[in-house]
């Protein structure tokens, strides 16, 4: 019950440190469906900086270029239910698509994240933006929200990672590199 109950204020930490970061950055433009994005800046857990350029053409971990970020935190009660099906879509794509967790939440650090990893037996690659810079860009407010952005930068989905029995993401993805629009392009949060 403590361990639910931690999960859930950290989750309403992350939302309202997320619009506490809105507010104060009013005059960031917030990027939906159909805007190309720049090219942003994270962290591996090993501590590298990695730009979305350099995801983009990694030709041994991202032939399509197509990208793929997942807000999820180690913390999160919502995230999982998004755990292990994430991990598989990685790797599912892996070689072909990026499919990335995005940790966006401020405090957490790189061991506590590879030590859930470890013990959840998942396989997906952890990115960390402790500032919380792309839940602004991305007007994320909440984790489990996935982005996928084509070669080209465009973000081509965003919204729910899944749907119920739908798995909105991995259909944006097929959408995406079949070329073409994904049958929904934008749903609401829900973490």
């Amino acid at each position: 019950m403590l361990k639910t109950i931690t999960s859930v204020i950290a989750c309403i930490a992350i939302v309202l440190g997320c619009l506490l970061s809105l507010a104060k950055e009013a005059d960031i433009k917030t990027h939906s469906v159909g805007d190309k994005v720049p090219n942003f800046e994270v962290r591996t857990l090993k501590g590298r900086k990695i730009t979305l350029k350099d995801l983009q053409s990694d030709g041994k971990n991202n032939t399509s270029g197509v990208t793929v970020l997942t807000f999820w935190c180690s913390f999160c009660g919502s995230c999982r239910m998004v755990d292990k099906p994430l991990s598989e879509l990685s790797q599912k794509y892996e070689g072909k698509v990026a499919i990335l967790a995005l940790d966006a939440s401020a405090g957490e650090q790189a061991r506590t994240i590879s030590k859930v990893l470890k013990e959840k037996n998942l396989e997906m690659p952890v990115l960390i933006d402790s500032q919380g810079n792309l839940a602004d860009l991305f007007g994320a407010k909440m984790t489990t929200t996935t982005v996928v952005i084509d070669a080209n930068n465009v973000v081509r989905y965003w919204g729910q990672f899944r749907q119920g029995d739908k798995a909105l993401a991995e259909e944006a993805v097929e959408a995406v590199l079949a070329g073409k629009n994904p049958r929904q392009e934008h749903t609401r949060e829900r973490g």
